[in-house]
């Protein structure tokens, strides 16, 4: 028997504290589980330096007002305690939220696979929004509960494709919080609107962004530290886990966790074997449940996530999103296209 899609889709419009707070009305029961029942928030919460929080907070409401008006709207929405839904959207990222992600373009053809990995509780709790500010770009994005969009697989209006990989930052220091930098980037127009907005020279920390462009038929991958950076242009396949690869940031000491090493030799083996990155083989990839737990398909494990689903874009002449439920919940996948938009 096929099951109902697990993730909920909601669309919205309005300021950004409109946005927030709609966005925290309708999901205020998955955003107070999620709140209980995250290990990494909470971990966060028990080792939080007041005057380290009133500093990024004083850079936050500085160089981000807008997005600290969504965070304020969805804790108004949701009834949960602003302070708190600040701390989850102002954290580090916690070493064990992995992703896994391939990009292959031939010609003006550009396909790119995710698995967006994280804490198993998030498979219930976690949205699906398409979002029309009043002043900003449309745009829809995999949400997790009490966070503003950005921080998942995304694309707007203006065909920029967006995924991410948590990334070991070496040099991380009180600065502008990372999730307000990914919010910003839902707005650019293209690929080098999209750089910019990543390199925010007061970033607090780093990550790894894989860009699109439909406009442009271009396709990168940006690493980031809060100071270093490398840009790689891709041409043919490209395949990501959690740790720095490019040469442009070679000797950054960084500590490569065992899931991601693993992950990254298996994805990079099996990539090389393909005779065409086609969409089924991409998808074979991303399923592969080779070296448990330490697998591309995450099913948990000591220091190990939890694949929440899978995300397929084919841009072309269009931005085609196709999204996987976990196999085992035998449920037919979504597809989204630009046309949502118009709506």
């Amino acid at each position: 028997m096929v099951s109902a899609f697990p993730l909920e889709i909601l669309q919205v419009s309005g300021s950004n504290y409109e946005i927030g707070s709609e966005i925290g009305s309708h999901f205020k029961a998955k955003i107070s589980n999620f709140i209980k029942s995250s290990e990494s928030f909470n971990e966060a919460r028990e080792v939080i330096d007041d005057s380290k929080y009133k500093k990024v907070l004083e850079i936050a409401n500085r160089h981000f007002p807008p997005y600290m008006d969504e965070i304020r709207g969805i804790s108004d929405g949701s009834g949960v305690d602003y302070e708190d839904l600040v701390l989850l959207n102002f954290k580090y990222e916690i070493p064990r939220i992995f992703c896994s992600t391939i990009t292959s373009k031939v010609g003006d053809k550009i396909v790119l696979g995710h698995n967006e990995d994280g804490e198993r509780v998030n498979e219930e709790n976690a949205f699906l929004l398409i979002a029309k500010p009043l002043a900003g770009t449309t745009f829809f994005a995999y949400c997790y509960p009490g966070m503003i969009p950005g921080n998942a697989f995304s694309f707007n209006s203006h065909g920029l494709v967006m995924t991410g990989n948590y990334m070991p930052t070496p040099d991380p220091r009180i600065g502008v919080p990372r999730h307000l930098i990914d919010r910003s980037m839902l707005e650019a127009a293209s690929i080098d609107g999209a750089l910019e907005r990543a390199l925010q020279p007061e970033r607090a920390s780093g990550f790894s962004y894989n860009l699109i462009s439909l406009k442009e038929r271009r396709a990168v991958n940006l690493e980031t530290t809060s100071q270093r950076y490398h840009v790689s242009e891709i041409s043919d396949r490209f395949f990501h886990t959690n740790h720095y690869v490019s040469t442009g940031l070679g000797g950054i000491g960084q500590r490569i966790g065992a899931s991601s090493n693993i992950r990254y030799g298996q994805g990079v083996k099996m990539m090389s074997e393909l005779v065409e990155a086609s969409e089924k083989n991409i998808l074979e990839i991303l399923f592969s449940t080779a070296n448990e737990p330490y697998s591309i398909y995450a099913s948990g494990g000591p220091g190990c996530s939890w694949t929440l689903c899978t995300a397929i874009f084919r841009v072309k002449d269009d931005v085609l999103l196709t999204i996987y439920a976990r196999k085992e919940r035998n449920c037919e996948p979504v597809t989204f296209s630009s046309s949502i938009f118009e709506r």
